[in-house]
């Protein structure tokens, strides 16, 4: 079960802020800044968010092993949360 929820976009970005703000804390600078570009790529169209997604991604392989246990569980909801919704469109 999980402990966050996402009500509309609105929470998504939150917890995605909530998330970038944490690695600024622990100084991932590279992850923050690769995370901050991904974001770039919404916009408004489905194409802007399946790259977000795999940029999003791809970030998340490379920086991982640098993630604390609570950092990493936020960002598999936020992928298994995007996952749902552009299978849903």
């Amino acid at each position: 079960m999980t402990k966050y929820i996402v009500n509309g976009w609105q929470d998504y970005w939150t917890l995605f802020n909530d998330l970038v703000e944490q690695l600024k804390a622990d100084h991932q600078d590279q992850l923050v800044l690769d995370l901050v570009d991904a974001q770039q790529y919404i916009n408004g169209l489905t194409d802007g968010w399946f790259e977000f997604k795999f940029a999003f991604e791809k970030s998340l392989q490379i920086h991982r092993n640098k993630m604390s246990i609570d950092q990493i569980d936020i960002a598999d909801f936020l992928i298994k949360t995007l996952n749902k919704s552009l299978t849903n469109r």
